[in-house]
């Protein structure tokens, strides 16, 4: 079968025989390129790309993806209509999310770890959002947002040996709050009965400005100086390398 190979050695011997033919000293044969071959793709990678393309993704990335020349993309997809500032949107986003995955298989499953595990994840969280000691000798944890607290409060029931009645909960909520429905749903999440509220700290908010989805500022309390005392001593080991402080 004739092939580029083949027709590259026929050049190459062409430029040879001249040489023999005109012997110049210092002539240099130049072999020409071979012909330009058109690639054909199959119809499913176009239907691929132009998928893609469908969820507004740009030309450049539907190129980096399926490994073929953006211009030949947008030959493809030119028809599609695809609003540029949405497509650019779209594939920043895109782009963020595969940054998002590159580490994330790290990220320990909380239902599978060990006690020990649970208290040193906790005891880092406390360290950033506990109360210390000795302003506070009880654990007493802050945030507003329902997931970190969600989470401590879950690898402190892993971590220790706990008494379900020395929890304590207090939340400091706006003056247009429901304060039944905030209550009702930090009980629900955090699995502490509403009797163990503490009457709530109500706030006028300050400027125009409101946060979407605001629940409130809530104060989870373990009272044990015990706790309290192991958790900070992990957390000062922690961030001074393993050297205890």
């Amino acid at each position: 079968m004739y092939n580029l190979n083949s027709w590259r050695s026929d050049r190459e011997a062409d430029g040879a025989a001249l040489l023999k033919l005109c012997p110049v000293r210092g002539a240099q044969v130049r072999i020409l390129s071979p012909p330009q071959i058109m690639i054909r793709r199959s119809a499913d990678i176009v239907e691929k790309a132009r998928a893609l393309r469908r969820k507004k993704l740009s030309f450049q990335e539907i190129s980096r993806i399926l490994k073929i020349p953006s211009t030949t993309i947008r030959t493809w997809c030119y028809d599609l209509g695809i609003d540029r500032h949405e497509s650019l949107r779209v594939n920043n986003e895109y782009r963020r999310n595969l940054i998002r995955a590159l580490d994330i298989k790290i990220a320990p499953d909380l239902n599978n770890i060990s006690s020990e595990s649970a208290r040193l994840f906790a005891a880092i969280l406390y360290g950033c959002e506990g109360c210390k000691y000795p302003a506070t000798t009880n654990v007493s944890f802050v945030n507003s947002n329902p997931k970190i607290i969600k989470t401590f409060i879950k690898l402190l029931r892993k971590a220790f040996v706990l008494d379900e009645n020395k929890f304590r909960v207090h939340l400091q909520i706006h003056n247009d709050h429901d304060f039944k429905k905030i209550k009702e749903f930090w009980s629900n999440l955090l699995s502490v009965p509403m009797k163990q509220f503490f009457k709530p700290t109500i706030t006028v908010p300050k400027g125009k400005m409101r946060r979407r989805d605001y629940l409130g500022t809530c104060t989870i309390r373990y009272i044990d100086n015990k706790i309290q005392l192991r958790l900070l001593s992990i957390f000062d080991k922690f961030v001074n390398f393993g050297e205890v402080a």
